[in-house]
């Protein structure tokens, strides 16, 4: 879905294996449209691991009398106040020369960076997000839950690179 004002698109996904898969897709056509083809394996990656981080952090339903109605000066998107807790949401948005991409699951708990044992099955994709974005944080909105966002920016080319 995308809101034509501001150029912001976000997607709904399940909290399914594939849900992956589905958000590198949306995050290549959506970067292939602004013509940001530099950023397209760069957000593809970090999209992959924001999804899985939030697939993984999926709680169980809050009870029936918290609301997920968006409230106060959080930035988030129409999706958050519609987005069901069964359900993770994310967007992206060109914010100068980065890209912003931001993920939201219903799970409160902080993500985590940490440095994995070389034996450890896991716990790189933060690692990944960390090497790769400009920058990245969370944020808990108002309306439950909590957003994993970054920016990315494409590399500067090596002046060679730029004269040829």
């Amino acid at each position: 879905m995308t809101d034509v004002t501001t150029g912001k698109h976000h997607l709904e996904l399940s909290v399914f294996p594939t849900s992956p898969y589905y958000a590198r897709v949306h995050v290549q056509r959506v970067l292939e449209g602004w013509r940001r083809d530099d950023l397209i394996e760069t957000a593809q990656l970090v999209v992959s691991e924001l999804v899985s981080n939030a697939i993984k952090a999926h709680v169980s339903p809050p009870a029936a009398t918290e609301s997920f109605a968006v409230t106060g000066s959080f930035a988030v998107t129409e999706a958050a106040a519609h987005a069901s807790p069964d359900h993770i949401w994310m967007d992206l948005y060109p914010a100068g020369d980065t890209i912003v991409l931001r993920v939201w699951d219903a799970s409160r708990t902080p993500p985590v960076l940490r440095t994995p044992d070389l034996d450890d099955e896991g716990g790189r994709g933060l690692c990944l997000v960390d090497l790769l974005a400009r920058s990245w944080g969370y944020y808990r909105p108002a309306s439950g839950g909590k957003v994993v966002w970054c920016t990315l920016a494409a590399s500067p080319m090596p002046s060679e690179e730029r004269a040829g």
